[in-house]
Parts: structure tokens; sequence; C-alpha cells
């Protein structure tokens, strides 16, 4: 089968042909035995009007004949120009002939068993004669409509009257009736099948245009989106949800893009040193104490190249909005008291004391217990609580309080130190990633991606920080994570 007949415009317009067709033709066959119908109910029904008139016209004329035994021969006929085109003829109760029209000559109706056996009050008798058993009253080819009324009075014998008429002009009209439906049905299965195609070709003209724009795509070109057409259709919804996954598309391939740029502007350093040392080595003949050296700087470099290609891993993953990995209740007075912990040798070296506030546990209040992965949210606090050591000036505490909001149904971390603060206009950049921001007049240690990787880390798991000065001198941390429903 050719491609263009298997489309989905052909196929929904062949369904839409294939329904509206047998409805409409459904419909047309009903009119037209509904229209055949009454067409020969109304013949039916004017030939008994017929039937019953002629009754009332030669009843009293017949009785004459009825009452007189042997039946004498009538000094006239039954006079056939009051009812031109009808044949009837008169029976008494035993069936025998009475008198006929002139225009069935010699011919008698057909009297059967069924009609000799109607009785006063049953109604008429109404039977059709087929062109065999017509021809020899018609003469030629051709049928009748035969009703036989029964008729008893109190003054006269009863007797049958027999009232035919051809049924030409009826049939004649069914005919045309026929033909004219012949007509009608193709010609309204061609509308709905025309019909059909337009629709279908109009019902995905969207889709179309949808596959067009998307095809026109490329990594240079993921800014562009499909224009959403007016209204609240499927169409709509599609065109939406295209253009939102075009947004994590480019949101993926951005991020895949900073972390190559990123990978490739931070590894240069120590990749540099490395091979720097390493040429000044193949120089001239070194000491073992010059060779122990450049291991430990090889090492001291390779740890930081570790550790900065898991600081863009995880950037990448939280810019390319990847679920996380594993999502564990974890309680954040344990995890502040840990992180403390592993930070107090570094403040003890830089005689600055660390003061955990945890939250308190109360039957009223929750626990600070939220989902996510304890691994990545203790680099957070690791991260922010070295932060504040090196920025902390000697003998200074560093707060670090976990509270819950009960109302707003989250808990929050917040790391207090005595720094000098951030300047206000920069207060924006702090979690751009390499942005070091100069507390002090000192600059920061480190490749500036502590604070972006801490905000990337909060946002995977639905949460926000944010960062002030404090009125009284230093700076504040404040990263807020929603609290863990209860199983």
């Amino acid at each position: 089968m050719l491609p263009r007949f298997r489309t989905l415009r052909l196929k929904l317009a062949l369904l839409n042909l294939l329904v509206f067709g047998v409805i409409f033709t459904a419909l047309s066959v009903l009119v037209m035995a509904v229209r055949e119908r009454q067409l020969r109910e109304d013949f039916d029904e004017r030939l008994t009007d017929k039937a019953e008139s002629m009754i009332d016209v030669i009843g009293h004329d017949a009785r004459d004949w009825l009452l007189t035994e042997p039946r004498p021969q009538p000094r006239t006929r039954l006079n056939p120009f009051r009812f031109p085109g009808y044949y009837f003829q008169l029976r008494d109760v035993d069936g025998r002939s009475l008198e006929r029209s002139a225009n069935l000559l010699s011919n008698d109706l057909p009297f059967s068993a069924q009609a000799r056996s109607i009785r006063f009050g049953e109604g008429p008798l109404l039977e059709t004669l087929a062109e065999k058993a017509a021809r020899p009253i018609l003469g030629s080819a051709g049928r009748l409509q035969l009703i036989t009324l029964y008729q008893e009075e109190l003054d006269t014998p009863p007797f049958f009257l027999q009232v035919a008429h051809r049924l030409d002009r009826v049939e004649q009209a069914i005919h045309q009736l026929r033909r004219l439906f012949m007509i009608v049905i193709p010609a309204g299965l061609g509308l709905v099948g025309g019909a059909s195609w337009w629709m279908a070709r109009r019902s995905l003209a969207p889709i179309r245009r949808i596959a067009r724009e998307t095809r026109e795509l490329t990594a240079a070109r993921l800014d562009r989106r499909i224009p959403v057409p007016p209204g609240r259709d499927e169409v709509v919804e599609m065109t939406t949800t295209v253009n939102q996954m075009l947004d994590r598309l480019q949101k993926a391939f951005l991020a895949q893009e900073r972390f190559i740029a990123d990978a490739s502007h931070e590894l240069k350093t120590p990749l540099a040193v490395v091979l720097t040392g390493a040429q000044l080595l193949r120089q001239k003949e070194r000491t073992p104490e010059e060779y122990d050296r450049f291991v430990a700087d090889l090492q001291d470099q390779l740890r930081q190249v570790s550790r900065l290609i898991d600081s863009l891993l995880t950037l990448a993953r939280a810019d390319a909005g990847f679920p996380l990995a594993k999502a564990l209740p974890v309680n954040l007075n344990e995890l502040v008291t840990e992180a403390t912990q592993q930070c107090e040798p570094l403040a003890s070296h830089r005689e600055v004391r660390l003061v955990p506030r945890l939250a308190p546990l109360a039957d009223e209040a929750p626990e600070p217990v939220v989902s996510g992965d304890p691994t990545l949210l203790r680099a957070v606090l690791d991260n922010l609580i070295r932060n504040a050591i090196r920025h902390s000036p000697v003998e200074e505490a560093i707060e670090i309080e976990v509270k819950t909001d009960q109302d707003k149904h989250r808990a929050c971390v917040a790391i207090r130190d005595r720094g000098p603060g951030i300047p206000p206009a920069q207060m924006e950049q702090v979690f751009e990633r390499f942005f070091q921001a100069p507390r002090g007049g000192e600059t920061s240690e480190g490749a500036g991606l502590g604070l972006a990787i801490a905000k990337g880390v909060v946002s995977l798991h639905g949460g926000s920080i944010h960062v002030a000065n404090r009125p009284d001198g230093g700076c504040e941390f404040t990263l807020q994570l929603p609290l863990r429903l209860p199983d």
C-alpha cells in the first residue's frame, strides 16, 4: 500500500464517511420506505372510500336482484361511467356473481377463500393481483389492487362488493421515488465524503503545522516555540505539551553545554599545574624529595579535579531537572549535628565556635524530617558551614539553627556568621557559578561553585535558599525544605 493511503487524514475521512454514510443511507432508505408505505396506504384508503361510496350508490338497485330467485336479467347494468377506471363486481353470500361492471366484460374478479370468510364488522379485505391474475382483466401487463367488502342490512340480503383499480400510477410514483433516491444517496455519500476529507484536513492542519515546526528545530534553534492557537481544545493541550517538552530539552541541552564549558574552564588550571610540574621534572635530575613533593602536589590536584567533577555533575543534574536518585527520610537535627562535628576541626583551626541550635522535640511540633538524598543535603550543609568558617573573625560564633514552620509545612536551617557580609550590589550574584564575592577585602578560596551547588541541590528537593546581611553584622544563609508527609 502506498504511504499516502496510510495517512491519518485518509483514515479519519474514511471513518467519517463510514459513520455518516451509514447514517445517511439508513435515513434515506427509511424515508423512502415510509414514503412508499404512505403512497400505498393513501391508494388503499382512496380505494376503500370509493368502494364504500359504491355501496351507497348501488345498494338500492342491487336489492331487487338479491331478493329475486332466480336472478332476473336486470333491465340496466350498473353505470360504469360513474366510477371510471374502477372494476367492480357484486356477489351473493355464496359467492355467485350477481353483476359486474361493463369493463370486466366476461371476466370475474378473483374471489378467494379469505374473501369468502369475511363478515360484517370485520372490515374490508385488500389483496394485490399479480400480473398473471390481472392480465385477463386488464388485457395488458399490470397489477390490480382488489378490495372486498361484506354488506348486510335489515331489509336487504347480505352481499359482497369487490372493487379493483390499476396500480400503475402508484407503482410509477414509487418507481420515480426510488430513482430519485438512487441519485440522492450517491450524491449525498459523495458530499459526505468530501466534507469528511475537508474536516479531516482542517482538523489535522494544526498537527501538520506542529510537525513542520518541529522538523525545523535544531540545536541552534531550540529557543523557538510553536504558536499556541486560541481555545481550550486538544490541539491547544498538545501544542502546550510540545512547547513544555522543548523547554525541558532546551534546559537539558543548555545544562550540557554549561557543564562542558564549566568543566573545560575549571580543569585547565589543575591540569596545567600537573603538566608544568612534569615538564620541570624532565628537564634535569631531581632529588627524591622533589619527586615526593611533585607526587603530593599531583595528589592534591587530582583530588581537586575529582571534587570539581563531582560538583559539576551535581550542577548538571540540578540544571537538567533530573529527579532525585533516592528520596529517604532525613532528620535535619541529626544532619546538622553530623555536619557540625565534621566541620569542627576546621573551626578549631580557625578559632571559631560552632553553635548548633536544634529544633525542639515537642508533642505539638512536627519533627524536622524532610524527603531527600542525605548525602547531597549533607554536602550543602558542609559547604555553607565551611563558607561561614572561612569568613568569620577569630573567636566569633557561628549559629546553625533548625526550625519547623507547621503553618507553611516546611523546615528551615539558618547559618549565621559574624563576618563582613556581602556587598548589596553582589547579593544576587552569590549563587552564580564561579562567582566569588570579596568579603573583608579577601577573595574566597575554591572554584566558586559551592553556593551554586547548594542552590541546585535545594531546588532538586523542592526547596529554596536565601541570603541576607544581618543588621548587627555578618551574613545569614537560610535554606527551606518541605516537611515529609507522614506515611
